[in-house]
């Protein structure tokens, strides 16, 4: 069985990252490449976490991925 460590270590348990983990290669993969597309994969996944209970550290800063305020498009 794999471990899972980094930012989203206490999220695995209460909500699975496998559909997350799929859908965020095939979006990657059709994009070629795209960071976008795996900054919202990940900004979706730690909002499913953080809205089950679970603690999520900072995982911005090691995937390179800057806050993005989808109502005014301003950088945080």
């Amino acid at each position: 069985k794999k471990t899972f460590q980094g930012p989203f270590k206490a999220c695995h348990e209460v909500v699975p990252p496998r559909d997350f983990y799929r859908n965020c290669l095939y979006d990657v993969c059709i994009s070629d490449g795209a960071k976008k597309i795996l900054c919202q994969v990940l900004e979706a996944y730690a909002a499913t976490c953080k809205k089950r209970g679970a603690i999520v550290h900072d995982w911005r800063t090691p995937s390179g991925c800057r806050k993005w305020w989808s109502s005014s498009l301003v950088r945080e």
